[in-house]
């Protein structure tokens, strides 16, 4: 049995990270470490809170 590593998150189902308090500059370096080959990254807002929002390949 061999255990492997990842260096990228793998995602089955959407995700959201709370970024309201995170500095607009270092958003696009939380896209890059959120993102999955073949996957979606956006923005969303909810009742005043900022989520990068990551939705995995079908």
């Amino acid at each position: 049995m061999s255990a492997t590593s990842r260096d990228r998150p793998r995602y089955a189902t959407p995700t959201r990270v709370d970024v309201t308090e995170c500095r607009t500059d270092r958003i696009a370096d939380r896209v890059r470490r959120n993102r999955v080959r073949g996957s979606e990254v956006h923005l969303e807002r909810r009742g005043g809170r900022t989520f990068l929002v990551t939705t995995p390949a079908e």
